[in-house]
């Protein structure tokens, strides 16, 4: 079983045919100022995609969505080197993820339920 992760939302936006997320999440195996990552999810009504720095703690973030979520569509790969809240430079990774067309899907409330977010897509 994987460690429990602590998800803050610092901002959720609904769009027409988009949902946006920003947050920081932590395991309950690390200490705050060390494992704490931020993370930036779009959600789309069939695919998901998420930016997360490019470190030990994104990558087992990206191990926890993916326990959720299933295989990634493509591996995780580089986006760019750039800054990421607070100045902070590094490498960013983006993730994207096939999503069932269905809000109501399991997989879909199993993600909203593990980032306590709950976005519904305008029919």
């Amino acid at each position: 079983m994987s460690p429990e992760w602590h998800i803050a939302i610092d901002t959720q936006e609904q769009r027409r045919k988009v949902a946006m997320v920003e947050g920081r999440a932590r395991r309950d195996d690390h200490v705050a100022d060390d494992g704490e990552v931020e993370f930036s999810f779009t959600l789309y009504p069939d695919q998901a995609s998420l930016n997360v720095p490019a470190s030990t703690q994104g990558r087992q973030f990206i191990a926890r969505l993916t326990e959720i979520l299933g295989p990634p569509k493509l591996p995780p790969t580089v986006k760019c080197s750039c800054s990421w809240g607070d100045g902070v430079m590094g490498a960013m990774l983006i993730v994207l993820w096939d999503l069932p067309a269905d809000p109501a899907h399991p997989l879909v409330q199993s993600l909203h339920a593990f980032l306590g977010t709950r976005i519904a897509f305008p029919g």
